[in-house]
C-alpha cells in the first residue's frame, strides 16, 4: 500500500493538468496574474478584420461575435508577437484596440476647447489625469499600464470644433485607443505603438474630407479566456 502511495505521488502534475487551449484563429499568452489584470494566468487575443471598425459599437461587436471583449497588449512582448503575426497576415493597419476617454473627461476637454484653456492629461489632477481613469476600459483581464506608456503623441491628439453662423459650436476629439506601427520593420526596441481615433471611425465623414483616411480602421484586436 505504501508503494502504491509514492507512486501516485511521483507522477508527472501534468497528467493531471488541463491542456490551454485557445479557440481557432487566436493566439495564446501566459501572464503574471496581478490583481491589475483579474489574476489572468492565460489569454487569447485575435486579430479580427471588418470594415469600419474605427466604430467602436462595430468593433464591439465583432469581438462578441467570437465570444471575446476588445483587448489590448499587456507588454512589449505581446505587442510583438501580434505585430509579427499582422505582418504574416498581411493585415492592414491600425488596428482598433480597447481604451476610451471617459464621457466625463471628454466634457472636460470641450470646456477647455471652448475657453482655449491647454489641455494637459499628464498635469491635470484628478480622475483626468492619464495616470489615473482619463480612460475607460472594458476588457478586465488585461492590466493596462504599459500600455499607457506608449503613446506616439500627446492626449488628445486630434480635437477640433464647426460652427455654422450663430448655431452652437459643435465640439470633438480623437478618444478611441488604435494600434499601429505593426508593419514597421526598422529597430522596433521601444517603438511607441498606441495612438487615438475617432470613435465613429469613417462614419459622417465625407470621402473628400482630409481626415477621412485617418479614420480608417479595418481590424480589431480581441482577446478572451481559453476554452
Amino acid at each position: 500500500m505504501v508503494a502504491l502511495l509514492l507512486l501516485f505521488l511521483t507522477l508527472p502534475v501534468a497528467v493531471f493538468t488541463k491542456d490551454v487551449k485557445c479557440p481557432d484563429g487566436f493566439l495564446h499568452f501566459k501572464r503574471t496574474p496581478t490583481a491589475k489584470n483579474n489574476h489572468t494566468k492565460n489569454w487569447c487575443m485575435k486579430v479580427s478584420v471588418y470594415e469600419n471598425v474605427g466604430n467602436r459599437d462595430n468593433a464591439r461587436s465583432v469581438c462578441l461575435d467570437d465570444n471575446a471583449t476588445l483587448t489590448i497588449p499587456e507588454n512589449r512582448e505581446e505587442y510583438e508577437a501580434i505585430s509579427a503575426f499582422i505582418r504574416k497576415a498581411n493585415i492592414s493597419e491600425p488596428h482598433a484596440i480597447d481604451g476610451q476617454i471617459s464621457q466625463r473627461c471628454k466634457l472636460k476637454m470641450f470646456r477647455h476647447q471652448r475657453l482655449r484653456l491647454e489641455i494637459n492629461t499628464t498635469r491635470w489632477t484628478g480622475d483626468c489625469n492619464i495616470k489615473k481613469n482619463l480612460f475607460t476600459f472594458d476588457d478586465v483581464n488585461t492590466d493596462t499600464t504599459f500600455a499607457l506608456t506608449q503613446f506616439e503623441w500627446s492626449i488628445p491628439n486630434g480635437q477640433g470644433a464647426t460652427q455654422h453662423d450663430r448655431d452652437p459650436k459643435l465640439f470633438w476629439v480623437d478618444e478611441c485607443l488604435k494600434m499601429s506601427q505593426t508593419h514597421y520593420t526598422g529597430n522596433r526596441t521601444g517603438l511607441p505603438f498606441v495612438d487615438l481615433s475617432w470613435c465613429m471611425g469613417v462614419d459622417g465623414t465625407d470621402k473628400s474630407d482630409w481626415r477621412f483616411k485617418y479614420r480608417i480602421i479595418n481590424s480589431v484586436l480581441c482577446g478572451r479566456r481559453p476554452l
